[in-house]
């Protein structure tokens, strides 16, 4: 609840900071829904599944329906700060080392919350205007079957096109690569001027988001 709260508070002081340029129409608000598909990181614990103790090694959360809000403010004509809200009702699903098999593991509500921007690569003389887009932020896990919530970091890259139907009002289509921090452990490299070794790695969650939804320019 506090992260969310936290988030929401992010959102509130972005809308307030944008205030004084609504009146010059330098404010959009794009509700959409779209797909985010799975993503897995390797783990290593046990779980027990109809009485049997078994390896796991790795944990995926399983694609899912998205929706959620973009906030975009105009700097330039071409260049735009942007707060992206992105929630999954989903589940995670761990794999039997032993079998190969995914079981579900348990059910959890994602809520993204990013802070980044997008670059026009058309002037506003154009109804079509493609982007580029990139953000950081955090991501929120609300898991249930006892499993502890989980906040993480994360980052996305990605792009899209926005259709200005009117001067208030456009569609627009995102899609993104969403990846957010797992956890880290060791990997085993080697390479013909160092020999092996071991080094650190971060593991993430690897999603991609394709989503659409209606712009309100103000």
């Amino acid at each position: 609840m506090k992260i969310r709260t936290l988030g929401f508070l992010g959102l509130l002081i972005f809308l307030i900071t944008s205030g004084p340029a609504r009146a010059q129409g330098r404010f959009e608000v794009t509700p959409f829904g779209g797909y985010e598909t799975s993503g897995s990181y390797p783990i290593n614990v046990y779980s027990q599944n109809g009485g049997i103790i078994a390896p796991v090694d790795k944990l995926r959360v399983n694609d899912a329906a998205a929706y959620g809000t973009f906030l975009d403010f105009n700097l330039t004509e071409n260049a735009e700060l942007e707060f992206m809200w992105n929630r999954n009702n989903t589940s995670f699903s761990a794999r039997n080392t032993l079998t190969g098999d995914y079981s579900k593991a348990y059910n959890s509500d994602i809520d993204q919350y990013q802070f980044g921007g997008l670059y026009m690569l058309r002037n506003t003389e154009h109804r079509l205007r493609p982007y580029v887009a990139a953000s950081i932020g955090f991501t929120h896990e609300g898991n249930d079957g006892g499993t502890p919530d989980r906040t993480a970091f994360a980052y996305s890259v990605g792009g899209g096109v926005k259709y200005y139907l009117s001067r208030h009002l456009g569609l627009r289509a995102d899609a993104r690569f969403m990846p957010t921090y797992g956890n880290s452990g060791n990997a085993h490299y080697c390479d013909p001027f160092y020999g092996c070794y071991t080094a650190r790695v971060a593991n993430y969650l690897d999603r991609g988001s394709f989503v659409g939804g209606v712009i309100v320019h103000f």
